[in-house]
């Protein structure tokens, strides 16, 4: 009897693990796993050598292998803010030597006509620059006189304020409110042409494009040429 009862259970048992065998399904796909560790990156190659330099670009040596002149200003500004200006004019164009680089020599007299531009020519756009005549009457002697002009074209100030102011004006040493005009280190070798010399003066208020007194001064370094036309053989 005890035989028979279990052999009952375990048809019981069997038959409920089948039947739940058999009622199973699949559940729903688990997320992706991570992707697996990259190789490690290849060790960079050696640079390759340094190709040739290039040729020189085309510059403006032609335009500023006879020097400059410096310019500065001194004063205070329209807007009354005092301000000191410093600017070197070291190109001339070359159509201009014949009018705006040259010196003409006689018994005498020395007479020297110099031009230069803040940046390279340009008829449209590049308009700032200064004008230098200067004619001395015995020079180094003790009678020696001195004709000097000044022309400053279009010359545009930029200050660090981000502000600018457009200055033109024309000064000569005989002009009225023209003062303490001196010309200094003066010195001309006629075999190089070289010239260089020194110049200032003080301008009043009623006098200059700023409106109240300036202080101008410059520097001349600059080689000249002569006509031939003018040279006695």
């Amino acid at each position: 009897m005890k035989t028979m009862k279990n052999f009952l259970l375990r048809t019981v048992v069997i038959g409920v693990l089948g039947l739940l065998s058999t009622n199973c399904e699949d559940g729903d796909i688990g997320p992706a796993g991570q992707d697996g560790i990259a190789g490690v990156d290849g060790v960079n190659g050696t640079d390759g050598i340094n190709g040739t330099n290039g040729q020189n670009g085309v510059g403006f040596d032609e335009l500023t292998k006879f020097g400059s002149m410096t310019l500065t200003l001194e004063g205070t500004r329209p807007d009354n803010i005092p301000f000191t200006k410093t600017d070197e004019f070291k190109f001339t164009a070359v159509e201009d030597i014949d009018r705006f680089n040259n010196v003409e020599i006689e018994e005498n007299s020395l007479e020297f006509s110099i031009e230069r531009t803040l940046s390279a020519p340009d008829d449209d756009f590049q308009g700032s620059e200064i004008e230098v005549f200067l004619v001395l009457t015995n020079p180094g002697e003790a009678d020696e006189t001195i004709e000097f002009d000044l022309f400053v074209d279009d010359y545009t100030m930029i200050f660090d304020d981000l502000t600018y102011f457009g200055f033109r004006d024309d000064f000569n040493n005989d002009q009225i409110g023209v003062t303490n005009f001196s010309i200094t280190n003066f010195n001309f070798n006629n075999e190089t042409n070289a010239v260089t010399f020194s110049f200032s003066f003080n301008v009043d208020a009623a006098n200059n494009d700023t409106g109240n007194d300036l202080t101008i001064s410059g520097e001349v370094d600059v080689i000249v040429v002569e006509d031939i036309d003018s040279i006695e053989l």
